[in-house]
């Protein structure tokens, strides 16, 4: 004789499967369809090398390093509400006195002995400066401002906006810029799609619409010289000038365009596929160009690129799920062929040792081989002293 279950067990089976069915169906609804302020740009990067291999196995062990005007630095953030990215991102060496200057998130512009730390304010752009390069003589300070554009400081207190417009359209958004040595300033406008303060948005979307900028003081003029970069960062020219590098900072790589030569006018990619994304370039006095890696690699993140709707799953992950991101300590040092010489790092999990920019000092002003360091996360500009370089 057959027997059946009883009519109870469906029922209970049922209601068991309802409570368990209908979360999940909600839980899948919003990860799949919950509106983002994303837009994902849809691109394959290669994975990423890591770094224990050459060529970005670290030839030098970043450590501990000593903080520079800490606790300025500190004061002043409290006293600003405390606001995110307020450190010092990029770093210029006066040509005249040997000190340090760089910008903060309150809008002023510091200058520090790197000898002793002590610090006083040289001007405050009334915005975020960002990039700080001199002139060779030393007379002006160009900033890339992060709310204002392209600034020039002339002396304490004269700032003067010198561009805010660029195509046409409004522009407020420069991040860092270098003179030539005609005295024209190329600087980087990252995106078309955030503000400063929106940068993990560019970083969830991916999307090339950066520019790289020539400013010709003697005539006022801005042009536009290379569109559509994965977020325009740092920017450096060859000792010669006859070329230019820009941080495609969302695209792990730098490119170089011809300025002069047989080449003027093209671009082509200088490196690619590094461990981090890159940051600030600068010039050094031998003539190759530091770069800050202000961001680990985020190898889940990359995985995702070519599923826009995978990056938008990921994005609506509570935070305690997402991939957790990681701050290294990397500064790398470059020849003008793009081959790596120096590769510093601090590589402790979870410690925030985020490097932005590394100036070499000069040799005029005794300090040695050392480079000065800053970051948008360390509330301090760190003097590390070189190791040899890789043969």
């Amino acid at each position: 004789m057959q027997t059946h279950p009883p009519r109870h067990l469906f029922s209970t089976l049922w209601h068991v499967l309802k409570w368990v069915l209908v979360p999940a169906a909600l839980l899948a609804a919003y990860l799949l369809f919950w509106p983002t302020p994303l837009n994902p740009y849809a691109w394959n990067p290669e994975p990423t090398p890591g770094t224990s291999r050459t060529p970005f196995k670290p030839t030098q062990d970043l450590g501990k390093a000593a903080g520079l005007a800490g606790e300025a630095m500190t004061n002043r953030f409290t006293s600003s509400g405390k606001p995110n990215n307020f450190g010092p991102e990029d770093v210029a060496i006066g040509p005249n006195d040997c000190l340090v200057y760089t910008g903060l998130g309150d809008g002023s512009i510091l200058r520090i002995d790197p000898r002793t730390g002590a610090s006083s304010e040289y001007t405050n752009t009334g915005g975020r400066p960002l990039g700080v390069t001199f002139t060779p003589s030393g007379d002006r300070l160009y900033v890339a401002d992060g709310h204002l554009g392209l600034v020039a400081v002339d002396a304490p207190g004269k700032v003067s906006v010198l561009v805010n417009e660029l195509d046409g359209t409004p522009f407020g958004f420069a991040d860092n810029l270098d003179v030539a040595p005609d005295g024209t300033v190329w600087f980087s406008a990252p995106t078309r799609d955030h503000t400063l303060e929106q940068v993990a948005l560019d970083v969830w979307d991916s999307r090339p619409t950066g520019r790289l900028v020539h400013y010709d003081p003697a005539s006022g003029k801005a042009t536009t010289v290379l569109d559509n970069l994965f977020y325009a960062n740092g920017v450096a020219i060859a000792e010669d000038g006859s070329f230019v590098l820009v941080a495609e900072f969302l695209a792990f790589r730098i490119v170089r365009y011809w300025i002069t030569g047989p080449r003027a006018g093209s671009h082509e990619i200088f490196i690619d596929n590094l461990p981090g994304y890159p940051d600030n370039i600068t010039r050094t006095p031998n003539g190759t160009f530091m770069v800050g890696l202000s961001l680990a690699r985020v190898p889940k993140l990359d995985q995702a690129r070519p599923k826009p709707w995978l990056v938008k799953l990921m994005y609506r992950l509570p935070p305690m799920v997402q991939p957790k991101p990681q701050f290294p300590g990397y500064l790398l040092e470059l020849t003008r062929a793009g081959k790596v010489q120096r590769f510093l790092a601090a590589e402790t999990p979870n410690e925030i040792a985020q490097i932005t920019a590394g100036t070499a000092m000069p040799a005029t002003c005794g300090m040695g081989s050392d480079v000065v360091v800053g970051s948008l996360l360390v509330k301090s500009v760190r003097r590390i002293p070189l190791s040899p370089a890789r043969e």
